[in-house]
């Protein structure tokens, strides 16, 4: 992956994010992995809050999935 690519930093991102929201069912989330995909996003060159925005409610709608298949 290349440094200059902002979607796949943001879908870094939102995998990493995912694993945090659902660590209390699977166990502990690699947290550092998710410090480090959000310094990423944050400051590449085409950051904007509305990217970032996306990308938390794109993993919290992930975690919801992933809420609905266990349950």
């Amino acid at each position: 992956m290349s440094p200059t690519d902002f979607s796949a930093l943001c879908h870094e991102f939102t995998s990493a994010l995912t694993e945090v929201f659902a660590e209390n069912a699977v166990g502990l989330a690699r947290r550092g992995r998710f410090a480090r995909a959000r310094a990423a996003v944050k400051k590449h060159p085409d950051y904007s809050e509305h990217a970032y925005f996306l990308a938390v409610e794109t993993a919290f709608k992930n975690w919801e999935a992933m809420q609905n298949v266990g349950g």
